[in-house]
This record gives C-alpha cells, sequence and structure tokens, in this order.
C-alpha cells in the first residue's frame, strides 16, 4: 500500500501552506522526542520526519533491554536501531534499560559498530514491572552502583554517555546525591523529568527542586516533562531561559503539531497533514491494532468526540480504518 503526501513541507516558504508565528523559540533551541516503548519506533520516527519536517531534532529510541536474546546487530533485539530502517533526518541516541554492567558495556560496543556515538542509560523509567527489577528509576536509590556504572562504560567503551533521570525514587535526595557524580564524569547530557519515580505520572512537575538541581549541574539539561501546549512551553521557557533542550513525551502523540506550534510553525492544513501521516504510518506495515491505538490518542489531541473514535475501533481492515479517516477531512 503506497501513498504518496502532495502538501508542500515547511522547507519552503509559501504562504497558504504554513505560517511562522512570534515564538520564544530561538535558534539554539533544540527539540527532543521522547521515547515510549511500542510507540515511538522507527516507522512512527520515520512517518513523524516526512509529514513534520523540520521540528525533531533528536530522538531517544524505545529503551534496548538488556535480559532478552544475544547481543548480535543482526537479530530482533536491534531491529528498531539499524540504519536502513531510520529513513529521516532525526538524530538517534539508543537508548538503555538495565543493571548489569557487562551487559550495558556489551550493548555500547555493539551499538558502536552500528555508527552510533552515544548510548542514553535509563535510570526513569517509573514503571513497577520495571522498578521492582531495581531498573529504571529504582537505581537512583543507590548512587554508588551508578557512579560504578558510569566508570566502567567510559573505561571499557568509546561511547559518549548520557542519562535520562527523575528527582528520585521516592525522595529527592536521592538527586542530589547523584549531582556530585554527574558533574564528576563527561556525561554528554541529563534529561531530568521533574517528579519522582514511585508518583509515576499522577503528580504535578516538581519546578522548584528542578530549578535548585538544575543550578547545580554542570553538563547540558534536557527537560522532560508536562510539555502539553505551547503556553506550557512559554511559561517552563520564561522560568528557566538557560534550559535549551526540551523534551517531549505522550503529548507530541496525543498532538502531532506540538513541536511544530513551539517552533512558531502553523499549518493551516492540519486534517490533511493527520491523515497523511495515519497514511505513512499505514504503509509502514504496521497492525490494525497499532494504528488503532495511535488514533486513541490523535482523537483525544482533535478532541473528537467518542462516537469517531468507537467506529474506528469496530473497523476490520487498515483499509477500512483509511477509508473512514480520510471522510474526516
Amino acid at each position: 500500500m503506497a501513498y504518496e503526501i502532495s502538501f508542500i513541507t515547511p522547507k519552503v516558504k509559501v504562504a497558504d501552506t504554513f505560517v511562522f508565528e512570534t515564538s520564544l523559540w530561538s535558534s539554539e533551541d533544540k527539540m527532543y522526542m521522547a521515547p515510549m516503548h511500542g510507540l515511538t519506533d522507527y516507522y512512527f520516527r520515520n512517518a513523524f520526519a516526512k509529514v513534520f519536517p523540520c521540528t525533531i531534532d533528536k530522538a531517544i529510541s524505545p529503551f534496548l533491554s538488556l535480559t532478552h536474546g544475544k547481543l548480535e546487530k543482526s537479530t530482533r533485539k536491534f531491529k528498531d536501531l539499524l540504519p536502513i530502517n531510520n529513513n529521516n533526518d532525526i538524530e538517534l541516541i539508543p537508548q538503555i534499560l538495565g543493571n548489569d554492567i557487562n551487559g550495558i558495556i556489551e550493548v555500547a560496543n555493539t551499538l558502536k559498530t552500528m555508527g552510533y556515538n552515544e548510548i542514553n542509560w535509563n535510570l526513569g523509567c517509573p514503571f513497577k514491572k520495571i522498578t521492582n527489577k531495581n531498573r529504571g528509576a529504582a537505581l537512583l536509590k543507590d548512587n554508588q552502583y551508578i557512579e560504578k556504572v558510569i566508570s566502567e562504560v567510559f573505561e571499557k567503551t568509546d561511547m559518549h554517555l548520557s542519562l535520562k533521570v527523575r528527582l528520585g525514587y521516592d525522595s529527592t535526595e536521592d538527586i542530589f546525591r547523584l549531582i556530585p557524580i554527574v558533574n564528576s564524569y563527561p556525561i554528554s547530557s541529563i534529561t531530568i523529568h521533574p517528579r519522582l519515580g514511585v508518583d509515576e505520572y499522577s503528580s504535578e512537575v516538581d519546578l522548584d527542586i528542578f530549578e535548585e538541581v538544575s543550578k547545580t549541574i554542570n553538563k547540558k539539561i534536557i527537560y522532560n516533562g508536562d510539555i502539553k501546549t505551547v503556553d506550557d512551553f512559554k511559561i517552563l521557557k520564561n522560568r528557566f531561559p538557560q534550559i535549551k533542550d526540551w523534551m517531549i513525551g505522550r503529548w507530541l502523540i496525543y498532538n502531532p503539531f506540538l513541536a511544530a506550534q513551539i517552533r512558531g510553525i502553523n499549518y493551516p492544513d492540519k486534517m490533511e497533514r493527520l491523515i497523511a501521516f495515519n497514511n505513512e504510518l499505514v504503509g509502514s506495515g504496521i497492525s490494525v491494532n497499532k494504528i488503532k491505538e495511535f488514533w486513541g490518542y490523535f482523537s483525544k489531541g482533535l478532541n473528537w468526540e467518542a462516537e469517531k473514535l468507537d467506529k474506528i475501533n469496530h473497523l476490520q481492515t487498515i483499509e477500512e480504518i483509511t477509508d473512514y479517516i480520510n471522510t474526516q477531512k
């Protein structure tokens, strides 16, 4: 099934295709696509980059687990990271989830042979099935072990290392213990989601603690958390003008236009572009259930009434869903 995108991309200044608006976004700012397991895989990144070009600078890949299968780049484990599968201009940084030092080093060295120069270590995942195995945010309780891993990665690999963290697992004391370690090693960047691990996504982001932390870290900080609207970004940008790197997660799926809107780009052809996004995703060969899952997100961003999504969920084939979506122009 093949589709063609006929609208003009924002690389060309055509007044009736897009509009640049005044925003707080500057040429120094960078936008990151956060990793969402099972959602922001290569087919999503490829489609996004084609339909919304020049809006995402970098993406952190959904985590690569250390616990399944041999570490051969031809295996299914590395499918999402194979260069042949990533046909876009978004810089991709592989993310590793785990606590096994030898496994992290082995994966890092394998990724090096694939052409990657940086790995991102996930110390922020809050979900119980991860933290119960002392992975993700649970590791923030043991800063000595974190330092041991960081030290050995730099000693035994030729990879840059960045971190994705929360303010702690169950106490903000965790992040303050981690700061001297981060400052002592050549960490590329640290992405901070300003919640505790135990809070998952139920609490408000703690911007006061984030502000305190950001003043004491001497590495590049990437802000991540509850950037739902342009106004949210403006509030954060005004409060933290020193931050130049921004990461958006699930709200980029609810509203795929959000990164463009923050940059000051407005597309008049929104529904046509979203239909094109659907068609690109469908053309990648994803399943009926997966495209329904995406429309569960998109429908929220479109403020659709429930019966429209119900209609999609009751359709049986990709063709039926695509035909229905095309009637929504």
